[in-house]
């Protein structure tokens, strides 16, 4: 059996907004796909790719659409981003900010993770994709790139543009909108999905969140801690999902959005039976063979966004919990496949 590749539901931030604009309901329309009606306001429901694949798709048909998915894209910025989203506006510059997003990303994808490497003058962040997907992806690719790239606008000022935009599929909307959404002309069938940005813009400090998205923030943030009511252990552990691949998950951090001192946290850990420190172990193995079960993200990859120092530390804990190595015991889901 094949692995199912799946993807975490903040990627359908914005959708309750664009389909009723459409003339469509959100609801019906998650509902025929199989899809929890509020999985738009819950950042952890696991989605298959093929499924979000279809749904984007659907939805382009539905509603005449053939930009659905930049669409899509500009409903979310740092909205997709979720808790992470209100520390990581907190960053010295753009580079510090997208180191963190990045490993954000990789933790919350099975599918494809992003590339960013500089060179002469310039940056360049590349989305290098895992899954072998049977239908037309083209929606799924656009909302991939054009949420990236409104996530840079919404951290570094809507004048931001990019010198060059690549897909590596075939152009399926008018060269104008590609041009009024990303402010060049978009080139298709190359090589490679990726953006091109001069590399002075590495250092460019965030800019100050609106009142309105400050907001979101604090509401979403209630909302999600809201689901598990007095259960202390679980928001922690909630929290430390949203906040991991960014590395933005320490005891104080954590303790600060639920809005109490750490050691008062601490205390009420200990009380339910359980302490930060097996939250945060628990929290990073239960990611670690979620993306080893399906997805062939590289083991050092892995190791480094779930926050070890290197990939002999994150092994041996893997082997304690497991008792085998990361490769071993991938290798024996494999083959049980």
């Amino acid at each position: 059996m094949k692995p199912i590749y799946e993807i975490r539901s903040g990627a359908l931030a914005g959708f309750n907004i664009l389909v009723p604009q459409l003339g469509g309901s959100p609801s019906g329309i998650l509902a025929k796909m199989g899809l929890p009606a509020d999985c738009t306001r819950r950042p952890n429901v696991l989605i298959p790719i093929a499924t979000l694949t279809d749904l984007l798709n659907i939805c382009s048909q539905k509603f005449a659409c053939d930009d659905f998915g930049l669409r899509l894209a500009d409903k979310q910025g740092l909205r997709m981003l979720g808790v992470l989203g209100k520390l990581i506006l907190e960053s010295k510059n753009l580079k510090i900010a997208l180191m963190a997003t990045h490993r954000y990303m990789v933790l919350h994808n099975q599918a494809d993770h992003w590339k960013i490497q500089g060179s002469d003058g310039f940056w360049l962040a590349e989305r290098v994709n895992h899954f072998p997907c049977s239908v037309a992806a083209e929606q799924y690719n656009e909302l991939a790139m054009g949420a990236a790239y409104r996530l840079l606008r919404d951290m570094v000022g809507e004048e931001i543009v990019p010198r060059s935009v690549s897909f590596r599929h075939k152009q399926v909307s008018s060269q104008k909108t590609y041009r009024d959404f990303f402010g060049v002309e978009a080139l298709f069938d190359q090589r490679r999905d990726c953006l091109i940005f001069e590399g002075t813009l590495m250092d460019h400090s965030l800019v100050k969140p609106g009142q309105g998205l400050i907001k979101y923030f604090d509401e979403f943030t209630r909302c999600l801690l809201g689901e598990h009511g007095g259960n202390i252990g679980r928001q922690v552990q909630v929290l430390i999902l949203q906040t991991l691949g960014a590395q933005q998950h320490s005891l104080v951090q954590i303790s600060r959005l639920l809005g109490m001192p750490a050691r008062t946290l601490q205390r009420r850990l200990s009380e339910a039976g359980t302490s930060f420190k097996q939250l945060l172990q628990d929290a990073r193995m239960e990611t670690a063979c979620w993306h080893l079960r399906a997805s062939s993200i590289d083991i050092g990859l892995l190791s480094a966004s779930l926050g070890y120092t290197d990939i002999s530390a994150f092994s041996k804990a893997f082997r304690v919990m497991h008792g085998s190595s990361p490769l071993q015991w991938r290798k024996r889901q494999e083959a049980r496949d």
